[in-house]
């Protein structure tokens, strides 16, 4: 049983969640099989989606999580918050290469174009089927939360959006009635005057890390499009971000020698379709370089040792070497 259990004090939802207890986990050696690789096919459940369809020789998988987050099951809380409620949705995950070894920031602009327009029909697919939120995520090594090498993005459809989400968006729906502009578009243009915290701004998406980074080197990723979630986001935008988003993870390897990483794609609520008027969906990686302590925890307040100012040039700098 997957439970989001309500914390009175804050309103948060603590998501209790036994049975991914039982994942497999790389240790110091690979191992054997892998349920990712060619050939061990049969020990995921049944794929939703293969690319190129019906190919022996495939690209790309989209499989159930055998170790969901969420139940399937559709949930009637009567138009109430309970105390503790199922997690309801679909979790899946996006095998992204049939190598072992492939990684998105060697991946080609083609290849990981690919995997980018799997997760859009995915994101599509659970939007047609009326999802609150369509969360898309990527851990990258142990202390970013990844049990297995194998390189794969996730995916959670959820038929409530948690408080979390809920605030993000009243945010920037505020400010969209307050001014009659999207948030994101004023956050790039006021990024853009300041010209400091900017990475790069070419090819079609604005490289920056933002002003209140909560973790050094936070690196934000703002395409050229006027979609709220990747499920609207246009072909130009996807194959603009597959040329980038490796050239930046390349960067932050450089600088910070191959760190674990949490990449989240953000987007606005899946079920309302006036949400581009005032959100925009973007990449946002976060490197996990340091622990947080008993001050983030008690207050919920991100403690940065870092300027956001300083580790733009570095990253931007690692970057124009790398061309």
């Amino acid at each position: 049983m997957v439970e989001a259990r309500v914390d009175p004090e804050t309103g948060d939802w603590v998501v209790s969640a036994p049975r991914r207890a039982a994942r497999p986990v790389d240790g110091p050696k690979r191992p054997a099989p892998c349920p990712f690789c060619p050939g061990n096919e049969a020990m995921t459940p049944p794929e939703v989606m293969r690319v190129p369809a019906g190919s022996d020789a495939w690209r790309v998988r989209v499989v159930p999580n055998l170790y969901a987050l969420v139940e399937t099951d559709d949930v009637d809380t009567g138009g109430e918050e309970p105390v503790a409620l199922p997690f309801a949705g679909r979790h899946e995950v996006v095998v992204e290469s049939a190598r072992h070894d492939w990684d998105l920031r060697s991946g080609s602009p083609a290849e990981v174009a690919t995997v980018l327009f799997a997760i859009r029909e995915r994101c599509r697919a659970h939007a047609a089927r009326g999802s609150a939120a369509v969360s898309v995520f990527r851990n990258y090594g142990a202390r970013a939360g990844a049990s297995l090498a194998h390189p794969h993005t996730q995916l959670v459809a959820l038929d409530q959006a948690p408080p979390g989400l809920r605030r993000r968006w009243r945010l920037a729906r505020e400010h969209a009635e307050r001014t009659g502009r999207c948030l994101h578009d004023d956050l790039a243009e006021a990024e853009r005057r300041d010209g400091g915290r900017i990475v790069r701004d070419s090819d079609g998406v604005l490289v920056l890390q933002p002003h209140a980074a909560s973790v050094p080197h936070q690196t934000v990723l703002l395409p050229a499009d006027r979609s709220a979630d990747l499920a609207g986001a246009s072909d130009d935008a996807v194959t603009a971000m597959a040329r980038v988003l490796p050239r930046v993870l390349a960067g932050l390897a450089t600088v910070l020698g191959d760190p674990a990483y949490n990449l989240v794609v953000h987007a606005g609520p899946a079920d309302d379709p006036a949400a581009s008027d005032w959100y925009r969906w973007h990449v946002t990686l976060y490197p996990r370089v340091t622990t947080p302590g008993g001050l983030e925890f008690a207050t919920g307040v991100a403690v940065n040792p870092t300027l956001p100012e300083q580790t733009a040039a570095v990253l931007r700098g690692a970057m124009a070497e790398g061309d």
